[in-house]
């Protein structure tokens, strides 16, 4: 039951959340951690890292919690499961795609949605912040990957990178 569950919710998540990858990341963490506590809040913030090191990094994460929960199977179903919605909700919206994209209605609605990501980014934020910012040092490297980030077009690539060369030398 709980492969089917895993599928269940990877797909109903993947269906409804506009905004890109990063958007679905509280949602994912109220059923995985919350609400059904297959994993920790750790665990999970350590998928997102497993994730960052590849391509696709938000499928490659469901793929290491579906293995994780169910082996193979659960891995490769977690990785069909979160592309199924995308290639039906795509699908079918190319359908329809010129005749409504002047719609102010429709402009509308997504001015709203960008503000809700934007709120549920800001809260996934602050709860894995809780976990992996313990001390002073781990709270300097989140302050100034972040400002890296924001100030300046180095890869976020090499500042992951520059910040596990730190922690493995300090911590």
């Amino acid at each position: 039951m709980s492969l089917l569950l895993l599928c269940w919710i990877l797909f109903y998540i993947n269906a409804l959340t506009i905004g890109g990858g990063y958007a679905m990341l509280p949602l994912l963490q109220r059923e995985f951690v919350d609400k059904h506590h297959w994993l920790t809040n750790q665990e999970f913030l350590d998928a997102i890292a497993i994730g960052q090191l590849s391509p696709g990094p938000l499928t490659v994460m469901n793929a290491f919690i579906g293995f994780k929960l169910h082996g193979l199977t659960g891995s490769l179903l977690a990785v069909i499961c979160s592309y199924l919605p995308s290639l039906i909700i795509v699908t079918l919206a190319v359908k329809y795609y010129y005749a409504y994209r002047e719609s102010e209605f429709i402009a509308a609605g997504f001015t709203g949605i960008k503000s809700a990501v934007i709120g549920l980014l800001a809260a996934v934020a602050v709860s894995l912040g809780n976990t992996s910012l313990v001390d002073p040092g781990t709270f300097a490297i989140a302050l100034c990957s972040f400002a890296c980030i924001t100030f300046t077009r180095i890869d976020p690539s090499f500042i992951i990178l520059g910040a596990g060369l730190i922690g493995a030398f300090f911590f």
